[in-house]
């Protein structure tokens, strides 16, 4: 049984999701239909191409592509972009905790003193040391 991709819009309009089938119908067919909430798109546009292929349902996967209006595609970005910002500071965060952990034993406090001063547990200094070190490693 071979699998094929189809790619497929929604657009909100009113209280509906507009389904257009955008690419992987022959030129011929126009596969348009409706659906109430966006987690149903999938299934009705999988449904609408086996119905106008005529063929298995499970022969056809889809790729949704959700569009916005402009003004809402704007705060979207902005959405993204200030995840992508948090997802970096909490990497350079977690780098440096680990940095300052491996430096607080290298100026040989103990671990409960570093745990103390860097405000984490003595098991959790031993832990970003032992990162630290993992990575200056690798």
């Amino acid at each position: 049984m071979t699998e094929s991709v189809y790619a497929v819009e929604a657009t909100r309009s009113e209280d509906w999701w507009v389904i257009e089938v955008v690419s992987g119908l022959p030129a011929t067919v126009v596969g348009v239909s409706q659906a109430r909430r966006l987690n149903k798109v999938p299934k009705v546009a999988r449904r609408l191409i086996a119905d106008l292929l005529e063929v298995d349902i499970n022969q056809v996967m889809v790729d949704v592509k959700v569009s916005m209006p402009s003004e809402l595609e704007a705060v979207l970005d902005r959405a993204r972009q200030a995840v992508a910002t948090e997802v970096e500071a909490r990497s350079a965060a977690a780098r440096a905790r680990c940095d300052a952990a491996a430096a607080l034993l290298g100026a040989n406090l103990t671990m409960r003193e570093a745990g103390q001063v860097l405000g984490v547990s003595h098991q959790r200094i031993k832990q970003l040391a032992d990162q630290a070190r993992d990575s200056a490693i690798a």
